[in-house]
């Protein structure tokens, strides 16, 4: 009688293999998260081909870190050895953190978003007084974007980077447009301290309104004439700038499209409120 049960064919498949992003030395924890989140995606468990995919993206000088133990078939967690192996290249000590923390990063030419995340990647898992933490960011920053932030207390220190950010290019743009100013010797920009003063004021002036609108005004305070001129006044001229609607005559700076000083030269009359 013939054999009639089916004959099992076993073949042996090709594992699978997929094209990972170069290797990034400065940041190797957080390229092999990358890596291996794409190994979930792509299905792809076995440690072999995850070993093989790390080794096309490393440079050529990151081949000594490859052993022979690795490449071997009988070894079951070659991926994670070789991982283990480069990790251990990027470990730093507490004392080389606070070496680069305090001397190697500073703003240049880079965001103070970037700035920032450079320094949690060197701090990493390790523990850092959140309060230390943050003086020393905002002591890598201008001094002139010092004077505004340290005013903003409770913000968190992510919030902290973008309004830094927003001061920067407010700063590269907007400052020789909108003060013309004779040139000095000194060696603090005077049109920076100007803007600095001014950005502190409006946020001065944002939380006050805020508390005040809290408050019911007394229709007698509202209408009465008698106000103190101690305090500069807001006329809310749409065709005027902020300076000049807040301090008239007397604002020293100017932003264009403004056109007060059209207004102000015609007949002599001026507006009410800015002499």
């Amino acid at each position: 009688m013939s054999d009639l049960s089916p004959k099992v064919i076993r073949i042996r498949s090709t594992p699978k293999t997929i094209q990972l992003v170069p290797y990034w030395p400065d940041n190797a924890e957080t390229w092999f998260l990358l890596a291996e989140a794409d190994f979930c995606e792509h299905g792809i468990t076995d440690q072999r081909s995850q070993l093989l995919a790390v080794i096309h993206a490393l440079p050529r000088e990151f081949s000594k870190y490859v052993t022979s133990q690795m490449l071997s078939p009988e070894v079951s967690n070659s991926y994670e050895l070789l991982k283990a192996s480069l990790l251990r290249r990027n470990a730093l000590t507490d004392r080389q953190r606070l070496d680069e923390l305090f001397r190697n990063i500073e703003l240049g030419d880079q965001s103070a978003v970037s700035m920032l995340t450079r320094m949690k990647q060197v701090v990493g898992q390790s523990q850092f007084d959140e309060g230390l933490f943050r003086e020393l960011f905002l002591t890598k920053l201008p001094q002139s974007v010092q004077t505004v932030l340290v005013t903003l207390e409770g913000t968190v220190i992510e919030n902290l980077a973008i309004t830094a950010d927003k001061i920067l290019e407010i700063t590269k743009r907007s400052v020789p447009e909108i003060c013309s100013m004779t040139k000095q010797t000194s060696s603090e920009d005077p049109a920076m301290t100007e803007l600095c003063n001014s950005l502190q004021q409006m946020f001065r002036s944002n939380t006050h309104s805020k508390s005040s609108n809290r408050r019911p005004k007394s229709p007698q305070r509202r209408n009465s004439r008698g106000r103190s001129k101690s305090k500069p006044r807001s006329l809310k001229n749409p065709d005027w700038c902020w300076y000049h609607n807040t301090y008239g005559q007397e604002a020293k700076c100017c932003r264009k499209p403004c056109n007060f000083g059209n207004v102000s030269k015609s007949a002599g009359n001026y507006p009410a409120g800015t002499r």
